[in-house]
């Protein structure tokens, strides 16, 4: 059975890389294009960089916490005893 750690950590890594490239890509573009003529599109790229390393931080929160989920599931003894 699937539980929602490893879907938190897999979205929350999806995201994180996500918006590393994508703050990657609109800060280069506020480099080419003129930061000038263009405030916002600087501001969004260093809001997704800075985003990025909360994200990646939190997927590996969401993995230790399903790590420990299910050592503490193996750990039990299946008779009982």
């Amino acid at each position: 059975m699937l539980s929602w750690e490893p879907v938190g950590a897999v979205l929350c890594f999806t995201g994180g890389i996500g918006a590393a490239l994508l703050g990657s890509i609109f800060t280069a573009a506020a480099w080419i294009l003129g930061a000038q003529q263009h405030p916002w599109l600087q501001t969004l790229g260093t809001a997704l960089l800075i985003i990025t390393i909360p994200l990646l931080i939190l997927s590996g929160y969401f993995l230790d916490w399903a790590e420990r989920h299910q050592n503490k599931s193996t750990q039990k003894s299946p008779n009982g005893g």
